[in-house]
């Protein structure tokens, strides 16, 4: 079956002031997480939900970002559990812990969003360039991927500040 055909991203209508990564997340709070965070698809973060087998979504989407337009499709989905423990491992978790970022191979930002808390399932969906929170995720995760990451997080890195124009 051929790819649906891409379109342009749209701009979210303000960034919202919730979005702050946590100063220090304590290494407590990073080992919790590393063993109790998952992922769960949403649809409303898909153009074509039934091509990631999720049923269709039938809100409003309002300014909500696609991953589809991110380039991410289902052969996609294996790379999860390692970009949610890429990001957590980075300290790229917001203040409240109901949020997360990662930084793709690609260069993209994904977003993390505490879907149930009792059951630590998250879902996600890209940043745009014109968010704030992109450029302040990228300074950390590039800080970390220097520091301890490994090659291909350094890659990651590199790709993120082109895709993203960062200095």
């Amino acid at each position: 079956m051929p790819r649906p055909p891409r379109r342009p991203l749209r701009r979210r209508k303000s960034d919202n002031e919730k979005r702050r990564l946590w100063p220090d997340p304590p290494e407590s709070v990073i080992e919790r997480m590393l063993n109790t965070v998952w992922y769960h698809g949403s649809s409303k973060h898909k153009l074509h939900p039934h091509l990631f087998d999720l049923p269709p979504f039938l809100g409003s989407r309002g300014d909500a970002t696609l991953c589809d337009d991110a380039d991410f499709d289902p052969d996609d989905m294996k790379d999860v559990p390692m970009l949610l423990r890429r990001g957590i491992r980075a300290g790229l978790i917001g203040h409240t812990g109901r949020l997360l970022w990662t930084v793709a191979d690609d260069g993209w930002i994904f977003e993390a969003r505490e879907t149930n808390h009792a059951t630590g399932e998250y879902h996600g969906y890209p940043v745009l360039r014109s968010e704030a929170i992109a450029q302040k995720v990228f300074r950390r995760f590039s800080r970390w991927a220097n520091a301890q990451g490994d090659a291909t997080e350094r890659s990651a890195s590199a790709f993120c500040r082109l895709r993203y124009v960062f200095r």
